[in-house]
């Protein structure tokens, strides 16, 4: 339902490798309704989806999957994400272990924020929710430098919430001069640091596609 299938949100495809797997595409743009070789409904979301929900209670229409075989999945979930949580690593602080801090003692209420590197991907398997509105993540583009400019703006939005700022080293780099134009703006808002030593996210990605590293790290020139 409206989404855009952006190569972050599918894995580059990569999951969706089920050959029975179908898709039922429910856009207001047709050009996103295409894709996936989906069955295609161009339509107002909350308009088709009653549509759809009166059309299928008329069929008898009932769901391949049981509560107890949902319910079973979320159970495994839950006890993979505590272990990630609790990760060790003889070369220091785990990022899951970190989230799992932060997840600890943030409030309810409390709204997140992210945009690039290995953040957003992790964040979007480990983050535990509880309030809607609360989970705020730039997926399109990976825009580096949008996490203190959209905390700013989120802390304009909901001035009664704290709002943290999940950023890595490399991309504070890009935009952190919003921290100014929020002290100026007197709006307060939490950065949280993810100091890696660079733009570690591409690095690895560099090295794993077997190429040496370039540009990706602090270093002093030679």
């Amino acid at each position: 339902v409206g989404t855009r299938f952006s190569d972050f949100t599918t894995a580059s495809k990569s999951a969706f490798q089920n050959p029975d797997a179908a898709f039922l595409n429910l856009n207001i743009s047709a050009f996103d309704a295409v894709k996936m070789d989906a069955a295609v409904i161009t339509a107002d979301a909350k308009e088709a989806i009653a549509a759809l929900q009166e059309a299928l209670t008329k069929r008898g229409y009932r769901s391949g999957y049981t509560e107890g075989r949902i319910s079973g999945l979320k159970a495994e979930w839950d006890e993979e994400v505590n272990r990630l949580y609790a990760l060790e690593s003889d070369e220091g602080l785990t990022q899951t272990r970190a989230i799992g801090v932060i997840n600890g003692f943030v409030e309810p209420t409390d709204v997140i924020v992210c945009a690039a590197g290995s953040l957003p991907g992790d964040l979007h398997r480990v983050w535990r929710s509880v309030e809607p509105k609360t989970y705020h993540m730039e997926y399109g583009f990976s825009c580096m430098g949008y996490e203190i400019s959209g905390a700013f703006g989120a802390a304009l939005a909901e001035p009664s919430r704290n709002v943290y700022s999940f950023v890595g080293d490399g991309s504070y780099l890009m935009l952190h001069s919003e921290f100014v134009t929020a002290i100026q703006e007197g709006v307060k808002l939490t950065v949280l640091l993810f100091d890696n030593h660079g733009f570690q996210c591409i690095h690895n990605l560099q090295r794993g596609h077997g190429s040496d590293g370039f540009g990706n790290e602090f270093r002093y020139r030679a």
